[in-house]
């Protein structure tokens, strides 16, 4: 059997500023080597050798992207409950010498200004959210929320104390927004897709789904939101065989299987007519959304810039040969935990 490979991020820069899940990703396995600022190239290297050498295996492999500009940032292999991860010089806030570094300053200040941008963009998805939070049936939702927490799970429970991880299965990189749910759901038997709008309580009916299933012994893939990481945008119950994703937009799918099924929030609980009574100011909302959002792009790829020119500034100090022989000896330190 061909092995398994995953892939998706475990931090951003959002409207809540730079938000990661290292911890939730890392701290549950055996082993961790935790690499710091390490040269692209030689990264790209020794990851790319970690998942050839895993393949060769038949081990499952997830590969983990930075925000930024979706390159590898890490790697675990779940079946030898080890992984590897770089953590960029402009996560390092506790490495207060680096702060010195004119770089790594502007760096730091082009990803507070994207923050900000966010953050007005979030202000302006507030405010969209109103238009239907006005209209919304919440004993509706709430029915709805019931009937498919009755329908997916139901009665049925593990003997084991149910766990959740939690990631983003998307980013604002450099190039917009990109996602990688057709990876993560690839394997699913059933993928539901949750229609509806701006503040029709998808991350409410995710969350509650989420939390029954840990409750019933179950482990729970929770993806947040990269835009609101307090929001959650999909939910994955591999032992079930079954995912809930927020497909719409800047995510936006549809059905293209045949077990594919679409739950539409905005059917069964918002007053009809909304979208129409409200055309022009929605409108308006999504066009001041869009532009706060782009404003913060063009700060992502200054950010990005600015750290590769840092990187190349540092590169000349480094031994490659040096950081080869570590890069192997890491190779050999998480295959040889089997």
């Amino acid at each position: 059997m061909r092995n398994q490979v995953l892939h998706y991020f475990v931090d951003t820069n959002s409207s809540r500023g730079a938000v990661n899940f290292y911890d939730s990703n890392f701290q549950p396995l055996q082993h961790t080597v935790q690499l710091h600022a390490y040269p692209p190239a030689l990264l790209a290297n020794l990851l790319s050798g970690i998942c050839s050498r895993a393949e060769e295996e038949k081990l499952d492999v997830e590969c983990i992207h930075n925000c930024l500009d979706n390159s590898l940032e890490g790697i675990v292999v779940p079946e030898l409950s080890a992984g590897v991860i770089n953590i960029p010089s402009y996560r390092e806030y506790n490495a207060l010498n680096l702060l010195e570094d004119h770089n790594i300053k502007q760096v730091l200040e082009a990803l507070e200004q994207s923050h900000q941008f966010f953050r007005a963009a979030l202000k302006v998805h507030d405010a969209w959210e109103k238009v239907y939070i006005d209209q919304m049936d919440f004993a509706a939702a709430n029915q709805l929320t019931e009937k498919t927490i009755d329908r997916l799970i139901g009665d049925q429970r593990l003997e084991k104390q149910g766990t959740e991880v939690h990631r983003f299965f998307g980013a604002a990189t450099i190039n917009g927004a990109f996602d990688h749910i057709a990876n993560i759901t690839q394997c699913l038997g059933k993928r539901y897709f949750i229609k509806g709008r701006p503040g029709t309580g998808k991350s409410t009916f995710l969350k509650k789904i989420a939390q029954k299933a840990v409750e019933a012994g179950f482990r729970v893939e929770i993806y947040h939101c990269a835009f609101d990481p307090q929001s959650l945008d999909m939910i994955v119950l591999r032992e079930l065989d079954f995912c809930l994703f927020d497909s719409t937009s800047p995510h936006e799918y549809f059905p293209s299987l045949p077990t594919d099924e679409v739950i539409d929030i905005y059917e069964a609980a918002v007053t009809p007519g909304t979208d129409e009574a409200n055309a022009a100011a929605l409108v308006d909302f999504a066009k001041g959304y869009k532009a706060e959002v782009a404003k913060a792009t063009e700060k992502l790829r200054l950010a990005k810039e600015l750290y590769d020119r840092f990187q190349q500034t540092h590169l000349s100090r480094i031994s490659e040969e040096a950081l080869r022989d570590v890069s192997a000896r890491i190779e050999n330190e998480i295959f040889q935990k089997s």
